[in-house]
């Protein structure tokens, strides 16, 4: 087998074994536009070695950027979440490493990944970076502004359209009973007046003719 052939084997291998490792830490979560979204982590495994009194080092990342960063006191938020996000220090000492995230954005949606920085040494330089949790953050839904303004004035229209409809329904009522009414008059006081004529010829016709 040549090197080529063992790349193109080696290469998925490596990719679809990466992914089930993900996958164990993966859940999906839904927000709506406006609301609070809390992105579900624990540190308690990770960080129960350590001495109670060091607080963790928790990271969120998204797969352009660190979202939000904690040590103690120290805080660090991106530029398009300042403001927005924390994982509180006091949950944070309790293992809870959960991220929380106000007033969610449409471009929020995404995958998100918390580590915890730990030092397996005292001697070791630099941290170690261990994947705690792996969220996908699905955004759903508008302001609901938006939806009481459009569904107000769908109210208004369709009242508007049933008053139109009312009165001209009433309209058409009245000038029929108009016309109802003006045809049986004209028919009463033509058949009065026939009535009329014919007793006047009969009383005409029945008299005696009077003499010279």
């Amino acid at each position: 087998m040549n090197m080529n052939h063992y790349i193109l084997v080696f290469i998925p291998s490596l990719i679809t074994y990466t992914g089930s490792a993900f996958a164990q830490h993966q859940i999906s979560i839904t927000a709506t536009v406006g609301s609070l979204a809390v992105l579900p982590c624990d540190c308690r495994n990770v960080t129960k070695a350590q001495s109670s009194s060091q607080s963790p080092h928790v990271q969120w990342r998204n797969i352009s950027e660190t979202v939000f960063e904690r040590q103690g006191e120290e805080v660090y938020q991106s530029e398009g979440y300042k403001g927005r996000v924390d994982v509180p220090k006091d949950q944070l000492m309790k293992g809870n490493c959960s991220l929380v995230l106000n007033n969610v954005r449409a471009e929020d949606e995404g995958v998100y990944q918390s580590y915890i920085l730990v030092r397996r040494s005292k001697r070791a330089l630099q941290s170690e970076h261990v994947l705690l949790r792996r969220v996908e953050l699905s955004v759903g839904g508008v302001p609901e502004t938006p939806n009481n303004e459009s569904s107000d004035s769908g109210s208004k229209s369709r009242s508007h359209t049933g008053l139109i409809i009312t009165v001209f329904v009433t309209l058409v009522l009245v000038l029929t009973l108009g016309l109802l009414w003006k045809f049986k008059a004209r028919t009463y006081f033509a058949n009065e007046a026939r009535g009329n004529y014919a007793l006047t010829s009969v009383s005409h016709r029945d008299s005696p003719p009077q003499s010279d």
